[in-house]
């Protein structure tokens, strides 16, 4: 093996030299003014589901029984006589359902029979307004059209329909078997159950009247409405257990089980984890100005040492979040390590979320520091704001992406650049393959988001229902890093406080309120006073891409000959002795270029040899714009975007041009030199390894 290949393995996981302490570093989170005025924050949500719940797990089978009474109500204008159910375990129930006909991680793949799982309902009652028997009505619906072998969406109808603000109160019966917990984001490995999305769960009725209850596809995540819930689980007593919420009551019963009660109020959906080798550790968030918070977090023995970090991370995203939106109001958060090769890993649910750590946990990697952070953050938007995140993703994971990328930046620096063997498809699988990672090379904040955007960002535009990107490239750009790019370049524009206002007004306003882009458009030119239409036509609603380039042609100025105007003598001829030689001084055109679809509005920056600066706004409506400056001194350099606000440029190598002969010229080689260097080692040693 070559010497240089050698000098990469050096780098591999427990290898590295670890940051300097403190880590994370302190920072200060940059304070909204209180004379602006923000909207007040809910007490409480609308509580339009609630659910009562009592299910029993048998270990040896992998089969729940459960029975649930759900109190309803119609917030819509109009009377309803169907209402339809999630029975999202329904995804594994064959390979015939949308989720095992899609692609991409999230897809059920079915390897063994063990993979298969369903949720089954077996009885349906209406006991209010007036008792019913609705089962014999279930039905299956083809929700999202292509498939009608799909089960994860049924529909009961009523016998008399349910007047706009009434209620209604329903007793559902049903079994679920649960799938091996590698084809999904819930199930079990080994010891280790991840139960969530696993009772019968019903839709979100819009004001018009019109359901939104879309099936379980591979790229889609979940929506409903919110309530209280009072949850009471039974199963073998060695298991140590997380869940949603509070644990209110816990009773060993004679056969070797126990049976444990949560309660949470103002959440929309419950989930829960357990597993006998669960290690506890409890820290109470406390920080001045914040409402305080239970931290739990549940780790895997194997993970034990890095309790800290995770413990860290969290603080992190409860401080960084709940400065820039608005504090987390439960009482209570679960932090979940999850199972090796469980699918279960990244996952958001209210008051509990997973985090994840590959074999070797490097600093500089940032994991598991950063998907904590990321979903911790999730308790923010997914949770408190909760937009429908099938059909508008980039409203949840593209903000938090957004944020989580800043905090991050602003607490630990920037991620090491790495490439992962055996099993690491990309930064954003942090858990899988042998990281090798180049020394003394860092990305950026939104290095990775801009790599995918130039790959995938013509397949679709940003605003499109999560199973109707193109591909699942398409839908990770477009729900995670394009709107965080997005997101970042209005901070650039608008300053960070200014943003901070943004956000701080949109959390206040929207909690528990379950916004649209059309809501965040119009918070957006409220707080700015001023119209970002057109700015959201290129960004959200294109496929356009944004490039700008520079570049400069210059000579020295002319000696004067042939027929010339204003002068003494006609004509000079090009034998006539060469004036006396002068100063030099140039001729130089410069010009700046539109190379991609989207047009948005850029700043420009001129730098002369004398140290004349020029600086202009360009609206970047044309393909171009030029500048001539004639018998003056040397352009040394043009720069267009020199602040580098536009994070969406997607190649931001050809936006500063330079004299050749300067010293910076020499001292950008020099750095390019050095990453190049390093990634050429990285693509040898892939093509070894391959």
């Amino acid at each position: 093996m070559r010497p240089i290949l050698l000098a990469a393995f050096v780098s591999v996981a427990g290898c590295a030299a670890e940051p300097p302490e403190p880590w994370p570093r302190p920072f200060d989170l940059p304070a909204v003014p209180a004379a602006y005025p923000l909207p007040p924050l809910p007490g409480r949500s609308p509580r339009i589901a609630s659910y009562t719940i009592e299910a029993r797990l048998d270990e040896r089978t992998h089969q729940i029984d459960g029975r649930l009474v759900l109190d309803w109500r119609n917030t819509s204008d109009k009377a309803v006589d169907e209402l339809p159910f999630h029975l999202y375990w329904n995804a594994f129930r064959s390979n015939l359902s949308a989720s095992a006909r899609g692609e991409g991680p999230r897809a059920a793949r079915f390897r063994k029979d063990r993979d298969f799982g369903y949720t089954q309902p077996t009885r349906v009652l209406l006991l209010e307004p007036a008792e019913s028997d609705l089962t014999a009505t279930l039905r299956y619906v083809d929700a999202d059209g292509g498939n009608p072998d799909d089960r994860t969406v049924a529909v009961v109808r009523t016998p008399a329909p349910i007047a706009a603000g009434a209620t209604a109160r329903l007793r559902i019966e049903w079994t679920s078997h649960v799938p091996h917990g590698t084809v999904g984001r819930a199930g079990w490995v080994h010891d280790y159950l991840f139960i969530v999305q696993w009772f019968p769960k019903i839709g979100v009725l819009a004001k018009d009247g019109q359901w939104k209850a879309h099936a379980f596809h591979s790229t889609t995540e979940f929506f409903s409405d919110y309530g209280n819930y009072d949850v009471r689980v039974t199963l073998p007593e060695r298991f140590v257990v997380g869940a949603t919420g509070r644990e209110t009551e816990a009773l060993r019963n004679p056969d070797g089980t126990k049976t444990l009660r949560f309660v949470q109020e103002d959440v929309h959906d419950f989930a829960w984890t357990a597993c006998p080798r669960f290690l506890e550790r409890r820290e109470r968030f406390d920080a001045p100005g914040y409402p305080a918070v239970d931290v739990r977090l549940l780790l895997l023995p194997e993970h034990a040492h890095l309790a800290r970090r995770y413990l860290d991370a969290t603080r992190l995203a409860l401080r960084a979040y709940g400065a820039w939106s608005a504090p987390y109001p439960y009482a209570q958060l679960t932090v979940v390590d999850p199972a090796w090769y469980s699918g279960s890993g990244g996952m958001e649910y209210p008051t509990l979320f997973t985090g994840g750590a590959p074999a070797w946990a490097r600093r500089d990697l940032l994991a598991p520091e950063s998907v904590t952070v990321h979903e911790a953050g999730h308790q923010f938007w997914y949770g408190l704001v909760a937009n429908d995140e099938t059909e508008e993703a980039w409203l949840d994971e593209g903000i938090n992406q957004y944020f989580e990328t800043r905090a991050v930046d602003l607490a630990y620096g920037p991620e090491a650049f790495a490439v992962r063997y055996f099993g690491g498809r990309n930064q954003r699988d942090a858990r899988r393959g042998i990281p090798v990672v180049a020394p003394g090379v860092f990305m950026r904040r939104g290095d990775e988001h801009r790599k995918d955007l130039r790959r995938f960002g013509r397949e679709d535009p940003l605003v499109r229902r999560a199973w109707e990107y193109q591909s699942k490239d398409s839908y990770y750009l477009n729900a995670y890093d394009r709107p965080a790019l997005v997101y970042e370049t209005l901070e650039n524009l608008l300053g960070a406080e200014n943003m901070d206002r943004v956000w701080r007004t949109y959390a206040h306003r929207y909690r528990f309120a379950h916004p649209t882009t059309r809501d965040l458009l119009a918070t957006l030119n409220e707080v700015t006073a001023r119209d970002w239409s057109a700015f959201f036509d290129e960004t959200f609603y294109s496929s356009g891409l944004v490039d700008y380039a520079a570049s400069v042609k210059q000579e020295e100025s002319r000696a004067p000959r042939g027929f010339l105007e204003a002068t003494s003598e006609r004509f000079v001829s090009l034998d006539a002795p060469t004036p006396k030689p002068a100063p030099a001084v140039w001729d130089s055109v410069v010009t700046f270029e539109r190379r991609e679809e989207a047009r948005l509005p850029v700043e420009v920056l001129i730098e002369f040899a004398d140290g004349r600066l020029v600086r202009e706004s360009w609206d970047g409506r044309d393909t171009y714009k030029r500048y001539a400056f004639r018998a003056g001194p040397k352009v040394v350099r043009a720069v267009v975007d020199p602040e580098a606000k536009l994070t969406l440029d997607i190649d931001r190598s050809n936006n500063v041009w330079r004299d050749e002969d300067g010293l910076a010229r020499r001292a950008a080689l020099k750095w390019s030199a050095r990453y190049l260097f390093w990634l050429q080692t990285l693509l040898e040693l892939h093509t070894v390894l391959g």
